[in-house]
């Protein structure tokens, strides 16, 4: 899992207004939980109610997630783990039932990327991009449903991208990974559908994290910065523009919602019109 280590204050996010008990009396666990999209869906969960077991690779982060949400009022607790471990995403699990009761809510949100084509990319960072993106959630999920299943309910969310539903050059591992991801979540949701469980993926456009705003800059003058950042707003968005994190966890918190009863099997674009610009 990757986590952009920064240090954010308790007003980081602006945007983010009062809970309205959307998620009351529920547990979620978030993965990449410590930075960007999986930092504001934390919080927004908490906000809404949720009680969030809050997963991560890198703790170094001031204030940490939790620490964050319950300067808030909120209830969380951090658990530091590499999600491509299936004995860490049992134990995860295993920490939602023990301090919260249960879990009714699981984001797979871990990922990473890399930049090149087949024959730029070795064979270990191919495998360290389809652990990450890949195979995270589908041990996160395989760690979740047995509970899920016996209660006859819950919530998955996957996010992928839109690099999974459209071609970039040289992204060649992040798009196999990513279209991977939309298509592990349509098979889930047949098959656990019928079982009472939603199972569905979020593609976000270009989102300013620090992960992905460091990856555009790095290299570049303030100017040449500032120009590829414009860049890519205005050559992949309708609106000009990249996501906030916050923008992206709206959509989490819809899909973990039950105003989403009946959406399963979706692949929720949240991109700035990014997909119909393509």
């Amino acid at each position: 899992m990757t986590s952009a280590a920064s240090s954010p204050n308790i007003d980081e996010h602006p945007m983010m207004g009062p809970g309205r008990g959307r998620l009351e009396g529920k547990v979620a666990v978030i993965t990449g939980a410590n930075s960007g999209i999986g930092r504001a869906a934390a919080r927004q969960f908490a906000r809404e109610g949720a009680k969030v077991v809050c997963v991560d690779l890198v703790e170094v982060v001031a204030p940490r997630i939790d620490v964050l949400i319950e300067s808030e009022g909120g209830d969380a607790v951090f658990f530091q783990a590499d999600v491509t471990s299936s004995e860490s995403c049992q134990a995860m699990v295993a920490l939602a039932l023990e301090r919260f009761g249960g879990l009714d809510v699981l984001v797979n949100n871990a990922g990473t990327g890399v930049f090149g084509r087949v024959d730029e990319t070795s064979l270990e960072d191919w495998n360290r991009i389809i652990d990450i993106n890949l195979n995270s959630a589908f041990l996160g999920s395989k760690a979740a449903l047995p509970h899920m299943m016996e209660k006859g309910r819950g919530s998955i969310i996957n996010t992928a991208s839109t690099f999974g539903l459209l071609a970039f050059s040289r992204y060649a591992a992040y798009c196999a990974s990513k279209a991977a991801v939309i298509l592990l979540t349509r098979s889930m949701a047949i098959d656990y559908g019928p079982m009472g469980i939603r199972v569905n993926c979020l593609c976000p456009g270009a989102t300013a994290t620090d992960r992905m705003i460091g990856g555009v800059l790095r290299g570049k003058s303030p100017e040449e910065g500032v120009a590829a950042l414009k860049a890519v707003a205005d050559s992949n968005h309708a609106l000009k523009r990249l996501a906030n994190p916050e923008e992206i966890a709206y959509g989490m918190l819809f899909l973990a919602s039950d105003e989403a009863s009946f959406v399963t099997g979706h692949a929720l674009c949240v991109d700035g019109g990014q997909t119909i610009k393509a």
